[in-house]
């Protein structure tokens, strides 16, 4: 199933936004200044890794979670600054927890 979709059903997540390739990624983030970004390594123009550099030069506060098919990107996405990765065949639940686990306190809904 698309992530995207997931993402929007679940009520204290949103999908604000998505880029075809990096170089959009890391213009996107300057406008939305999102909470947390997902970002594949994997991307068209300047590839993720370069684009989570870039976002994180900019965005210290921005969560960015690494997702690749190869494990060997691991230690290359920490030294671009990279708050966490993620195998692209993990679980949903298990997206789905880290980013709430790592977003930042102030995007969490009030309790009920």
């Amino acid at each position: 199933m698309y992530l995207g979709r997931i993402l929007a059903e679940e009520k204290d997540l949103s999908l604000d936004g998505e880029a075809i390739d990096g170089e959009a990624g890391v213009l996107l983030a300057q406008q939305l200044r999102p909470d947390v970004i997902l970002m594949d390594v994997h991307l068209p123009g300047i590839n993720g890794l370069e684009a989570t550099s870039r976002i994180k030069e900019q965005l210290v506060e921005t969560i960015v979670i690494v997702l690749s098919v190869d494990e060997v990107y691991r230690d290359a996405a920490a030294k671009c600054g990279a708050d966490a990765f993620l195998p692209k065949f993990s679980s949903i639940s298990d997206i789905l927890a880290l980013i709430r686990r790592l977003r930042p306190m102030k995007a969490m809904p009030a309790p009920d």
